[in-house]
């Protein structure tokens, strides 16, 4: 600003007028942008910590110990954390979208069932990833630590809060890689520009590929004692 004050004092003419427009248009407000990186951010906290730190809770408390003597399949004792995550995914995905439309006029732009599938498979993501990180450790607070050193690339790479565009071009297709990228981007397609769910069948695809990984190799190497 200073240096355009001082080169219009000695004489300069600009060619164009450029001007500042607040664009109030829905899909295209910073919110419209937050809002599914706040919900993707949920949904991957609420399933790692909903999932792994009970797991591993119940390892350290030598609880799962006499879960896996009893006559109880351990697959149905495994699938039992995954079933109560889901009651609580419900209630999630309906206080984020409901909020953002109360206080911010956010709108769903696509199908609600798309949403509600998208979310359901991210949950599911996350869960495997959650059991193959709680797969191990015996305590809480080595649980924690890996906890943290998963989620914290994503946190900072995944797009949440600003457009992963920013990183170097190298790294972009490594951080769509990533399970929180894809959710996240999936869901701000459906959100932001009515995206079907063969529309955002890559971002679906690399959840998938994430969900079968964990739950296959978690059951391989669990730890029930």
């Amino acid at each position: 600003m200073a240096d355009t004050a001082l080169q219009r004092l000695r004489g300069r003419a600009d060619v164009v007028s450029a001007a500042d427009v607040a664009v109030t248009e829905r899909g295209s407000r910073y919110i419209d942008f937050l809002l599914p990186g706040l919900l993707g951010l949920n949904l991957m906290g609420s399933s790692m910590w909903g999932i792994g730190f009970a797991v591993v809770d119940a390892r350290s408390r030598k609880l799962m110990k006499r879960f896996a003597a009893t006559p109880l399949p351990r697959a149905y004792y495994l699938l039992s954390f995954i079933l109560a995550r889901f009651v609580l995914l419900v209630v999630e995905l309906a206080v984020l979208v409901a909020f953002g439309a109360l206080a911010f006029d956010v709108v769903v732009q696509g199908s609600l069932a798309a949403l509600v599938g998208v979310s359901v498979l991210g949950a599911l993501a996350f869960a495997g990833v959650a059991l193959l990180v709680a797969a191990r450790p015996r305590t809480v607070e080595v649980a924690s630590g890996w906890m943290n050193f998963v989620m914290m690339p994503m946190w900072l790479l995944s797009g949440a809060f600003f457009s992963y565009e920013r990183f170097p071009e190298p790294l972009v297709p490594i951080i769509r890689a990533l399970p929180l990228t894809a959710l996240i981007d999936a869901l701000r397609a459906i959100t932001n520009e009515g995206a079907t769910l063969l529309a955002v069948g890559p971002q679906v695809l690399t959840l998938v590929v994430w969900m079968v990984l964990g739950f296959v190799i978690s059951l391989r190497i669990f730890r029930w004692q």
